[in-house]
């Protein structure tokens, strides 16, 4: 018995010599420290907590009379669409639009947002832009609004002013002449997002369109990239067939048709329509 624990003492000294080693004068030498514990790091921040948000199944009311309020038929080939919307720059000469899909947008998860950017746009100047499409009227009244936003060149949010530097948008009867109506801000609505600030632009128009109309947004000088979400104009017979919360009235103004404008609808009412097949 004592000689089998002699021999557990040796093996027990011989695993302590091989892990800590000796020196080349005998001495025991310790086992350095852990890389890991001499450098040890702070833990990692915790995640920033998540947002939630509202998901809609359209971008706008089942009763907009706009046919494509989420952009879908934008793209190269399909802007000739019937109810699609259409871009023209200060020359008159059709652009391409972009869109994207962004949850913390107005619209949701139910539509995309258009992009508007002039060819040659500085983070300070730009050309003119017109977005318009048409939408089938009816007695009225009416009840526009659209949410619009604004970023630089890169992409990254910027301020918006409303008027000729910023943004405006329009509602106009059917015909190259007739009246126009501006939207206007609504301060208490103002939306804020990702660092993003989204604009409410709204009006109620009394008179009925019986020819229908359109939906015009106008991008100013003031450079960057504008964008456009949730556009939408409802008869108020069709809205009150639905639950709907009251909201305060607009007022707008009545005014003549620009030059711009008018020559924008001559030229939206020229395109050949399209038949758009359904994705």
């Amino acid at each position: 018995m004592k000689l089998s624990l002699v021999a557990v003492s040796i093996a027990s000294l011989s695993a302590l010599s091989v892990a800590c080693g000796n020196d080349d004068d005998g001495k025991l030498r310790r086992p350095p420290a852990p890389a890991d514990l001499a450098t040890a790091q702070p833990p990692p921040a915790a995640p920033p907590p998540r947002t939630m948000v509202t998901g809609n199944a359209l971008p706008t009311s089942p009763v907009n009379l706009i046919a494509d309020p989420g952009f879908g038929l934008v793209g190269a080939g399909q802007q000739a669409g019937f109810g699609s919307f259409l871009a023209f720059d200060d020359s008159f000469t059709q652009l391409t639009l972009t869109t994207t899909v962004e949850s913390r947008s107005p619209a949701g998860f139910g539509g995309a947002v258009a992009h508007v950017l002039a060819d040659g746009a500085t983070d300070r100047a730009s050309t003119p832009i017109m977005v318009l499409t048409s939408f089938q009227g009816g007695a009225g009244p009416f009840h526009a609004k659209v949410w619009v936003s604004r970023s630089t060149v890169a992409g990254a949010p910027a301020t918006l002013t409303i008027g000729a530097k910023g943004m405006r948008a329009s509602i106009t009867d059917e015909t190259p002449d007739g009246e126009a109506f501006d939207l206007t801000p609504v301060e208490s609505a103002t939306r804020v997002s990702g660092g993003r600030t989204w604009t409410l632009l709204r009006a109620e128009i009394t008179k009925g369109l019986g020819y229908g109309g359109f939906f015009v947004v106008h991008t100013g000088t003031g450079g960057g990239q504008f964008l456009i979400a949730a556009p939408e104009i409802v008869a108020q017979p069709l809205v009150d067939g639905l639950v709907s919360t009251h909201s305060t009235p607009a007022f707008v103004r009545t005014r003549s048709k620009t030059d711009a404008e008018r020559t924008a609808i001559l030229r939206y009412r020229s395109q050949r329509q399209q038949l758009v097949p359904a994705r």
